[in-house]
This record gives structure tokens, sequence and C-alpha cells, in this order.
């Protein structure tokens, strides 16, 4: 469970990330709603994938970017949340390169669960 769990993270940032230039770009503003919705199963899936590792007892290198991902996907969250209600660019634009960030760090972690030595 751990390995699908650390995977879909990433998979589902770089899912977010189509589906808001499809709504800013595409023409499709509904997606917008999409998008965050996708962005709390993501936060959800990091969650699942942390208590996984601590779970089966993972060393530091596989927990630290499973935990640092899901600490940053809170900070995600809550900068998209305060950029599309309240219209603040500097919280949307913080969020952008955040996206950008966590689609590293969680390919990280994802990487890490499924290393040999890592259990």
């Amino acid at each position: 469970m751990l390995p699908a769990a650390a995977w879909a993270v990433p998979v589902l940032v770089v899912v977010q990330a189509v589906l808001i230039g499809q709504a800013l770009y595409g023409g499709a503003a509904g997606l917008i709603t999409t998008h965050g919705i996708v962005g709390n199963v993501t936060f959800l899936a990091a969650a699942v994938a942390l208590g996984a590792a601590l779970v089966a007892r993972r060393p530091g290198r596989v927990v630290l970017p499973l935990f640092v991902g899901a600490l940053l996907l809170f900070a995600q969250t809550g900068l998209g949340y305060v950029g599309h209600r309240t219209g603040l660019l500097v919280a949307s634009s913080i969020h952008v390169g955040l996206g950008v960030a966590l689609t590293a760090v969680t390919t990280l972690a994802a990487v890490r669960t499924g290393t040999a030595g890592s259990r």
C-alpha cells in the first residue's frame, strides 16, 4: 500500500497542474473546483502514505520526505483556498511555485518508498 499511495501523490500533483492550466488557459473554468477536489485527495494520499510508512517503521530517509511532502501539501491546500476565495495574488503565486517544489519532493518520497534497503 505504501508505494501505491506514495506514487499517487506526485501523479495527482501533475494532474492538478493540467486541470488548472485547462481552467485558466483552455476556457474550462469549471475545472477549478475539480482542481480543488483533487488537491484534497492528494493531501489525503500523502497522509495515508506517511501513516503507512510510520506503521511499517520505515527508516528516516523514507519517512522524512513523506513528512515534508504532507506538510507542504497542508500549506499548499491553505494557500489554494486563500488565493481562490480572497483573490490574494501573493497566495496564488506562492501556490504555483510550491506546486512545482511538491512535484520534486513527492517524487523523491515515492522513489524512496520502493528502493532496496528502505524496508
